[in-house]
């Protein structure tokens, strides 16, 4: 059975934000550092990084070391353009799509859909976190085969709605996704009662 690959979606111009997002500290690290970290310290063996609006400035100054970095040309089309130029790089192999903009994701998660995984694959398994549903979320590679047909607003939700989803339950709230200012504060603010 194929491993599933890692792939870390990064490429947004964090518009409600008004600077790179991915870049902003945290931990010892950044934002996007901090999710690039937690994918290492799992047990994924390949990890893809999917850069786009300041791809050179991110690349420069996070950590990218073991991780492949591709670049979404066209970053403004959204995240399904961004793992459509990821699966480029795939041959047939199932998905852990994580937002780089999730600085709380634990190793622990990414473990638990491996482990999911190997057990039992499904089309599509979303995390169900104990507050709500979230990522990351496994594709199977049938699914990812498709991804080009997708359309419409928010099309990779619109893939966790159909019959053969399955929900991974997690005993621990959805990370901050972090878009704003405020969101942000929350990040940190949680970060630090939980330290």
């Amino acid at each position: 059975m194929s491993r599933p690959v890692g792939v870390i979606l990064a490429a947004g111009s964090a518009r409600r934000m008004g600077r790179p997002k991915q870049l902003l500290p945290y931990r010892d690290t950044t934002v996007l550092g901090s999710v690039i970290n937690a994918a290492r310290r799992s047990r994924l063996e390949r990890v893809i990084l999917v850069l786009g609006a300041y791809g050179d400035e991110v690349g420069a100054a996070v950590d990218t070391d073991g991780v492949e970095v591709v670049h979404n040309p066209a970053p403004e089309r959204g995240n399904l353009s961004s793992l459509l130029v990821a699966a480029t790089q795939l041959a047939y192999r199932p998905v852990l799509l994580l937002m780089g903009d999730m600085p709380g994701i634990e190793p622990a998660v990414i473990d638990a859909h491996l482990d999911a995984w190997d057990e039992s694959p499904a089309p599509v398994r979303i995390t169900g976190y104990s507050d709500t549903a979230g990522h990351p979320l496994m594709l199977s590679p049938e699914v990812v085969g498709t991804l080009s047909e997708l359309d419409g607003p928010k099309p990779l939700w619109a893939l966790t709605r159909e019959a053969t989803t399955e929900v991974l339950a997690v005993a621990q709230p959805m990370p901050v996704d972090v878009d704003t200012p405020e969101d942000y504060g929350e990040a940190l603010a949680r970060d630090s009662l939980e330290s």
